[in-house]
Order: C-alpha cells, then sequence, then structure tokens
C-alpha cells in the first residue's frame, strides 16, 4: 500500500512538473518537423505562478551551424506538451535561426 502512495505521488509530481528534455524537443519537432532543430542547454520553468504556461529558455543552432539563445513557451494540452510560442527554423521572423 506504502508503495502504490508513493507511485501516484511521483505520477502526480510527473504530471504537474516542467517538461522533459525529450518532451521539449518533441514540442519542437512538431512545431517546424523540417530541418530538424539541434538544441542544447534547455531549461523550463513555470512562466507565473498557477500558470499552465512554461517559460523555457534554450540554445537552438542556426542551418549555419552557430548556436543562438532563445526563449519558447510550451503548454501541456491533451496529455503532451505544446509549442505555443518561440523561435524555429519554419520561423522566417528569425533569419539567425534559419
Amino acid at each position: 500500500m506504502k508503495t502504490l502512495a508513493i507511485a501516484l505521488a511521483y505520477l502526480a509530481a510527473a504530471e504537474g512538473g516542467a517538461p522533459t528534455t525529450a518532451q521539449f524537443q518533441q514540442a519542437l519537432a512538431d512545431a517546424c518537423p523540417t530541418p530538424r532543430q539541434p538544441t542544447r542547454n534547455i531549461r523550463c520553468a513555470v512562466e507565473d505562478q498557477g500558470s499552465v504556461q512554461y517559460r523555457c529558455t534554450f540554445e537552438a543552432q542556426g542551418a549555419n551551424g552557430a548556436w543562438a539563445g532563445a526563449t519558447a513557451i510550451l503548454q501541456r494540452a491533451e496529455g503532451q506538451w505544446v509549442w505555443i510560442d518561440g523561435p524555429t527554423r519554419c520561423d522566417d521572423e528569425n533569419p539567425e535561426l534559419n
């Protein structure tokens, strides 16, 4: 019984926590499937107490191979993380990442 309670507490914490690196990369890939955009140094934290959106800072590698700092907003929707806002290689407004 104690093991079940610990497992349920762990699951609840995991559901309410920030996106993992893999979840962040999946949300980015869903937002911009090609070309693949390498990322590193991903850190996500809740934007405001009580908010469902997470602000993620990261470095993205541009087409020229240079790394640039960026920020994105992710939100959990229907059990998965969704890219709400932030630069991608599919975004013409951020040529430094193209």
